[in-house]
């Protein structure tokens, strides 16, 4: 829901996920901190994988956990 508030915000998501605690990339219309807390992790307590412009949703962006074994697919 974040990154979707930044697009509507912005006309485009963001570049990397730190730019939804602060406006790290210069957005003229960023009105964050879009999350308040810090990044989540996943359930095993790394970072989710961010991709902008995604190599799946090329029109959008890819948002995912590398797992329990920490090995991208």
């Amino acid at each position: 829901l974040a990154i979707d508030l930044y697009e509507v915000d912005n006309g485009t998501y963001p570049p990397k996920l730190d730019d939804l605690i602060k406006s790290t990339s210069g957005a003229q219309n960023w009105r964050g901190p879009y999350i308040k807390k810090g990044l989540p992790k996943d359930p095993w307590g790394n970072p989710y994988v961010y991709k902008m412009p995604g190599s799946h949703n090329t029109t959008g962006y890819d948002l995912y956990s590398i797992g329990p074994d920490k090995q991208e697919v």
